[in-house]
């Protein structure tokens, strides 16, 4: 992988929450509030799963400098569970999705981490109806 793309996190990447600490902090990386299409669903496990749709999903933009982006991105492929294309060990996969940046509303092409067992996460999981995990964890912790 030769260029840096954004990453796009809707989850415990966000800022603020643990794994945003320990996964994208570290690389000094850029903060932008942004959203994409797909359908959000709290699991069992305490974390989101995105699957495919049409609705908003809200969340941010890491932006990694070229120097630390293939370090970073590895680091996010462990946490997520993604070993590369097609393998079967894969919790998530990484792909590419058109992203709106809310500030600007300029598009930018990033990357994501889809959950591929749509299937559990629709039996499971919990749909959050206004894509915001971040929204959802704090009314959650409110009650």
């Amino acid at each position: 992988m030769s260029k840096t793309m954004p990453v796009f996190v809707y989850g415990t990447l966000l800022e603020g929450f643990m794994n945003h600490a320990l996964y994208a902090k570290p690389y000094d990386c850029e903060v932008q509030p942004a959203k994409i299409k797909g359908e959000v669903y709290h699991l069992p496990q305490g974390y989101p799963g995105l699957l495919a749709g049409n609705d908003d999903v809200i969340g941010e933009i890491l932006l990694f400098s070229p120097e630390v982006f293939e370090k970073a991105i590895s680091a996010l492929d462990e946490l997520e569970t993604y070993f590369g294309p097609e393998d079967s060990r894969n919790e998530y996969e990484r792909i590419e999705v058109s992203a709106v940046l809310v500030q600007t509303g300029e598009e930018v092409i990033a990357y994501v981490y889809r959950y591929l067992d749509a299937e559990y996460v629709k039996q499971w999981g919990t749909r959050i109806q206004d894509g915001d995990w971040r929204r959802y964890m704090l009314d959650v912790l409110a009650e």
